[in-house]
């Protein structure tokens, strides 16, 4: 007989039984990868297959600091070698579950994670998901903290699991509009799926796929591996139910819940992500809010400045009118004096200039001439300084001339002066 043949009787002489649990096997392995990998991305890392990859103990303490968000307090070797340190790194792991996570482990061992011993694992991980991602499921879909210490015996939460599955149940009720009310046959038309993929969906080409999918006749299996479809390729959802196992009831409540689970987290990252938008466009918001009040406020500060500058310049320009007002009088006064002294010495010269021209019309006449007086020169103040200096000025020049005239004979005839004259008695 050859290989293939044997394979295929072999295959042939499996049960039913034994091909839906291998199927589920798959299924668990399948969203239970998918699950932790969604973790272990923050970290970059990634594990293949639950068997082998928890093995040395430090993937599994990573994933259990991720989907707890604490840090592990015991420091564990990052990079183990032989057994010793791997079943080291496990057993720090499961400390870490019972120490800092609160969580009674009972059911797993240290040696099932490094043996690879796959029915354990996936039970462990069943009864983080459960504890961590269905425990703080509400029907009014937030997600609430399971705080407390819990066990992960079956017996330790079984009250909690059975509110939790009843919220999942309301969850997907309210969302869809459709009464459902238990895992293995509420979903067996795929009327729940479609209806929950629709309101996830964020592809308005997919309207119509969804109608033509909710007509009547649609055959269920049909509708199934649509949705199941869409949901693995949209949602990031893999296919853990096999549509005909499904229909035909070969499928566990576990199954389906944690299928449905899936929904709930897809609608949770699809509401993260709306109020992430939000909290963006609120944050751009408030930016534009701090940027103008931050542009009000240094308005107003250089409002106060070139008030403080303003009132700073009149008050300069104060003083400095004030200090040219009294440099002004300061000139003004030295300046009148000044005027005062030179119409004084005018004068003077133009007293000795009526005796000159006096004693030169007696020596040409040979009598006795009178003595002509010389005007009384004022300053005029209501000219300004220059003017009342040149005026000072072409009169000296004047009187210089008439006597060079007199002393050289060429004119003799009285001095005439532009005020009115005052006689001069002689001395």
């Amino acid at each position: 007989m050859s290989t293939s043949s044997h394979e295929g009787s072999t295959t042939t002489g499996m049960s039913q039984t034994q091909i839906a649990q291998n199927r589920w096997e798959q299924a668990q392995e399948k969203a239970f990868l998918n699950w932790v990998n969604s973790l272990l991305v923050k970290k970059n890392l990634k594990i293949e297959n639950i068997a082998t990859d928890f093995s040395d103990g430090t993937k599994l303490i990573y994933f259990l600091e991720l989907v707890s968000n604490k840090k592990c307090r015991r420091k564990f070797n990052p990079e183990p070698k032989d057994k010793i340190n791997r079943i080291q790194n496990i057993s720090i792991a499961l400390w870490f579950i019972e120490e800092d996570l609160n969580i009674k482990n009972r059911s797993i061992g240290a040696e099932d994670f490094y043996d690879g011993n796959k029915k354990m694992i996936f039970g462990f991980l069943w009864s983080l998901y459960r504890k961590f991602r269905i425990l703080g499921i509400r029907a009014d879909g937030n997600t609430s903290g399971s705080g407390g210490e819990q066990d992960l015996s079956s017996s330790g939460i079984a009250q909690e699991q059975i509110e939790a599955e009843n919220n999942l149940l309301k969850w997907c009720s309210n969302l869809t509009g459709i009464n459902v009310t238990q895992f293995k046959n509420g979903f067996k038309d795929g009327m729940a799926f479609l209806s929950m993929a629709k309101q996830l969906s964020s592809d308005q080409s997919s309207t119509s796929l969804f109608d033509d999918l909710a007509g009547s006749g649609v055959d269920s299996i049909a509708r199934l591996n649509a949705v199941f479809d869409f949901a693995e390729k949209n949602l990031n959802i893999p296919k853990l139910l096999d549509a005909e196992d499904l229909v035909n009831g070969m499928v566990d409540d576990r199954t389906v819940m944690l299928y449905t689970s899936m929904f709930y987290n897809a609608y949770e990252v699809k509401k993260k992500k709306q109020k992430s938008e939000t909290e963006i466009l609120m944050e751009h918001v408030k930016e534009v809010v701090e940027k103008e009040q931050v542009s009000i406020k240094k308005m107003f500060e250089l409002e106060d400045q070139l008030q403080m500058y303003t009132e700073e310049l009149r008050i300069q320009r104060f003083e400095r009118m004030v200090m040219e007002k009294m440099v002004r009088d300061q000139e003004n006064q030295k300046f009148l004096s000044n005027l005062l002294l030179l119409r004084d010495q005018l004068e003077d010269h133009q007293i000795k200039l009526c005796k000159l021209q006096q004693k030169v019309q007696e020596e040409a006449s040979g009598k006795r001439a009178p003595l002509w007086g010389a005007p009384q020169i004022s300053a005029d103040l209501s000219k300004d300084q220059y003017e009342q200096v040149q005026i000072l000025g072409d009169l000296l020049e004047e009187e210089s001339n008439r006597i060079n005239r007199i002393v050289q004979l060429e004119e003799v005839k009285p001095i005439q002066f532009l005020k009115k004259n005052q006689q001069i008695q002689n001395n």
